[in-house]
């Protein structure tokens, strides 16, 4: 269990000591495709840690589809400022493959971990990632056209484009199943894409970004 925390950004800095107190309110779980690891508007009681499989957190719209805020990948801590900050969790995460979490009680630990100057500075580096995902996000939806949106998302998560059914991609970018297609065909006619492989020539679809 100290070898997993010790992966985790938060924790990287702490000494054994700490980390054997930490330890003891951390419980591993596994969790098949497609299931809810917590709801918008849920009170967060625990601090997530994705140690095999991906995650993807998302904003329902007013029209039913949904808003891809973020997509999680192992080693990687899930809506943490939330946690510490004490307000209900702003989006929704699911499963999108069978994945494996780290869950610790944070309420059991949280006199220690905001008193501890090496989590909170970490705390303040992830803040900083996440305000940089948004601006990404708004770069996607404000300023790219359909093909920009399709050449960026496939450039930020190209494992999870892969993962995904080309409907739910489409439903991701706000764009219909058709023009995804239409889109994605002289990529793949170009070798660009290799659906079969599962490879992306990044540097020649960069240049169909903007």
């Amino acid at each position: 269990m100290i070898e997993i925390l010790k992966k985790m950004f938060l924790f990287e800095n702490l000494s054994d000591d700490i980390l054997k107190i930490i330890q003891k309110d951390c419980e591993i779980i596994s969790l098949k495709k497609d299931n809810i690891v917590f709801y918008e508007g849920d009170e967060p009681k625990y601090l997530y840690f994705l140690i095999e499989g991906n995650i993807k957190l998302y904003k329902m719209l007013a029209n039913n589809n949904e808003l891809i805020l973020k997509y999680f990948k192992h080693n990687e801590s899930i809506a943490e400022v939330a946690v510490f900050d004490g307000f209900n969790y702003p989006a929704t995460a699911e499963t999108i493959t069978d994945t494996k979490l780290l869950k610790i009680d944070f309420q059991n630990l949280k006199e220690l971990f905001l008193k501890n100057p090496y989590i909170l500075l970490n705390l303040n580096s992830s803040l900083i990632k996440k305000v940089k995902n948004l601006e990404t996000l708004l770069l996607r939806y404000l300023v790219l056209d359909a093909k920009g949106r399709v050449v960026d998302f496939i450039l930020q998560n190209t494992q999870q484009f892969f993962l995904l059914k080309q409907h739910e991609v489409a439903t991701i970018l706000n764009i219909s199943p058709e023009t995804l297609s239409r889109i994605l065909k002289p990529f793949k006619a170009d070798g660009i894409i290799d659906m079969k492989n599962k490879n992306v020539n990044k540097q020649r679809l960069e240049l169909y970004k903007n």
